[in-house]
């Protein structure tokens, strides 16, 4: 069986920082593989990279990359805007406005990426930041050797979506693998497909026994729109969806955080300084909660990882 290093003993055996590692697994020229939420370099993946780099002269990463990628790279080098990824939000849409009107703010773009692909997006520097509902240190997994801050934005509820006065009976995950039960599901990678799957994982429930597992939607609202149009019984999501859907129950299942993750180094940067002082100020927070309902008790809070 293949031994597994860490990138701290892989350091060691190259007699290299831990960044630099971290570096050489970033831009592919060593190869990890995950084994649960840790990156790990096998012997052979080591052995790999030690016979390239004696064989042929030092790797030169080129710099050209796909056109899509490319817009993104020159408007983040050469602009003085910020890309920010997440799924559209009441809080978000609120955030950028004021931003737009900021003294100090600047321009702003949007990618519309859910939770996973805003953190991987922001390990391969083609956003600023992103907007992410997940515990930070399963984030912090996915941006390996990259110092963050997680700017709390608010706390959420999230729960099932079923019809008016729950008529099938659906209150547990337990529930979801009954044969007169199917599910709207949402995408892989988002909030509420990582919430759901951890959820049935600790249920005991297998998804292949889920009917409409395999459904994938893109947004709270098409997922709520299946269950109001009996092509679903019942999907998850969160609390401010249903609250303006007549027809709609909403039962919940367990509250979560929004984090807005960035590198911790680019707190003091020009905008993320504008930033921050929205979060934190009155007004955002009174609007913020008056328009949502959010728990904006730890908004504008950092924690560092």
């Amino acid at each position: 069986m293949s031994k597994f290093y860490t990138a701290l003993e892989i350091a060691e055996k190259l007699k290299i920082k831990k960044t630099t590692v971290y570096e050489l697994i970033k831009r592919g020229d060593l190869q990890s593989s995950k084994v649960g939420k840790q990156l790990r370099i096998s012997e052979e993946q080591l052995d790999e990279y030690l016979n390239r780099t004696e064989t042929r002269e030092p790797l030169h990463v080129p710099t050209f990359q796909p056109e899509s990628s490319v817009l993104k790279r020159d408007y983040l080098l050469h602009s003085s805007g910020l890309i920010l990824s997440g799924q559209t939000t009441p809080a978000l849409e609120l955030l950028l406005s004021r931003m737009a009107a900021h003294p100090q703010g600047m321009p702003v773009l949007q990618s519309h990426l859910n939770s996973y692909n805003g953190l991987y997006s922001l390990y391969f520097g083609k956003v600023h930041a992103a907007a992410v509902s997940m515990k930070p240190e399963e984030a912090s997994c996915l941006v390996p050797g990259v110092p963050l801050a997680f700017v709390c934005l608010y706390h959420f509820p999230i729960g099932f979506y079923v019809l008016q006065d729950n008529p099938k009976g659906i209150f547990t995950f337990q529930d979801l693998d009954r044969e007169d039960v199917i599910l709207a599901n949402r995408e892989k990678g988002s909030t509420r497909r990582i919430f759901l799957d951890h959820s049935l994982m600790e249920a005991g429930v297998d998804t292949d026994n889920i009917s409409g597992y395999l459904n994938e939607l893109v947004s709270d609202l098409s997922t709520a729109s299946a269950v109001l149009s009996r092509r679903a019984d019942v999907a998850l999501g969160e609390e401010a969806v249903a609250r303006t859907t007549p027809g709609l129950s909403f039962l919940p299942m367990g509250i979560l955080p929004m984090y807005l993750v960035l590198e911790a180094s680019s707190l003091d940067k020009p905008g993320f300084t504008a930033l921050l002082e929205i979060i934190r100020s009155e007004s955002f927070l009174s609007d913020l909660f008056g328009q949502t309902g959010y728990d904006v008790t730890h908004t504008g809070e950092i924690l560092y990882l």
